[in-house]
């Protein structure tokens, strides 16, 4: 009996092309969406977008800049004639990650005494201020080896200031060592000391760092889960086919088209109340000023739940069984958080990924939000992700219609 069972589940399984895809390939490609995602961000492929200004240009300036764009960690934001202001809008919309800004009126970067304003600026949103360490990590790196004359310099000049006096003979020998070492360094070869770091960080926020990556976090989460509620409760369309229900259904006066057009309309409604309530919490409790931004966040809302309940019922109608449905869903809606920022955030990805996700609605929706939250902009910001998510609406909507019908006439 034991193996008999086995054998009909077996069968059912080979039978099942869907249910082998969700259960054999899926799992494979999401595992490795995942390691390309970690295995950058742990390693030496992540890439940090990095804007730079410089308002000093002296040569050693220009030497450290140039230094730090040939590294291979740094995505270079190319602007030219760049200014402070314009970086700072860079990194505020989230082109760049950082920006460096070599500041006039700070001290000399081959000054040590750490007396006055830092040399460089780090120009950062609080959101990724994990790029602020691994930039400053960089710059101390790149200082040491693509400037080591200056670094040694400023030593034994902090050294005769403080301690000792060089006579002519000994400061000559160390002149001609620093040749060397600038010659050395300019050929590429690596000097390997470190360095307390040189820069200040400033974060460019209107709220305090908490506030912002709870209101990140919100949007991510809330629009994850509208996903996974919506694309559950959409099974239903294929239960009601499986166990005859949809057949007593179609025998009244609606129809097919009507049944999904009901189903869409409870999900959209079901989906705003349950972003509104994860957004009531975090205004409650971490203070994310809902309020304030509440016309604008209910239209972006609106367009969100419109496209998960879309994508919901065309995921349901272009299944067989409801098992099926279920796994297909649940894949789909990982795959999309992940490569969508809703569960890993976009700057630790590779390029090529952090690409993929404007293609995904939690891009579109995490970027509406972010317009309004973050960036504390207006409508006119907001138009083109909520035009992405109605047009993946109703075309999810009108492929779910089309689908559901060929299926129930079968």
């Amino acid at each position: 009996m034991t193996g008999a069972m086995f054998r009909a589940m077996w069968l059912n399984l080979m039978n099942d092309r869907g249910a082998l895809v969700m259960a054999f390939v899926m799992p494979v490609l999401f595992f490795l969406v995942m390691a390309e995602i970690f295995s950058s961000a742990s390693g030496a492929e992540m890439q940090i977008r990095v804007g730079f200004v410089d308002e000093v240009q002296d040569e050693l300036t220009v030497r450290l800049i140039d230094a730090l764009k040939r590294s291979e960690s740094i995505e270079v934001i190319d602007s030219p004639g760049l200014d402070r202001e314009q970086l700072t809008e860079l990194v505020i919309r989230g082109t760049a990650d950082v920006g460096v800004v070599v500041r006039e009126g700070g001290r000399s970067i081959d000054d040590m005494t750490g007396f006055g304003p830092a040399p460089l600026l780090l120009i950062n949103d609080p959101s990724r201020a994990v790029t602020v360490a691994m930039l400053s990590g960089q710059i101390q790196q790149t200082y040491f080896s693509a400037l080591p004359d200056v670094a040694l310099g400023s030593v034994v000049t902090l050294l005769e200031d403080q301690f000792i006096e060089l006579d002519s003979e000994q400061r000559a020998d160390l002149d001609e060592g620093f040749t060397d070492m600038a010659a050395a360094a300019a050929e590429g070869q690596k000097v390997g000391w470190t360095l307390q770091s040189m820069v200040e960080p400033k974060a460019v926020t209107g709220q305090t760092q908490a506030t912002n990556h709870v209101a990140y976090y919100a949007g991510a989460v809330a629009f994850m889960f509208l996903l996974f509620s919506t694309m559950s409760a959409a099974v239903s369309l294929t239960e009601e086919r499986e166990s005859g229900i949809l057949d007593r259904i179609l025998a009244g006066p609606g129809g097919m088209t009507v049944l999904v057009n009901g189903k869409f309309l409870f999900l959209t409604v079901q989906g705003f109340a349950q972003m509104l309530l994860i957004f009531i919490t975090a205004w409650l409790v971490y203070d994310v000023d809902l309020p304030a931004h509440f016309g604008l966040w209910s239209f972006v809302t609106v367009f969100a739940s419109l496209c998960a309940a879309g994508l919901a019922l065309l995921v349901a109608a272009l299944c067989r069984t409801p098992a099926q449905a279920r796994n297909m869903a649940n894949i789909m809606v990982i795959v999309l958080s992940v490569v969508g920022g809703s569960m890993v955030p976009r700057f630790f990805m590779p390029p090529w990924l952090r690409d993929a996700g404007w293609v995904t609605p939690n891009t579109w929706v995490l970027e509406a939000y972010s317009s309004l939250f973050w960036r504390n902009e207006g409508l006119e910001q907001v138009l083109l992700p909520c035009g992405l998510l109605l047009a993946l609406a109703v075309s999810s909507l009108a492929g779910a219609q089309w689908f559901a019908v060929r299926r129930a006439r079968l």
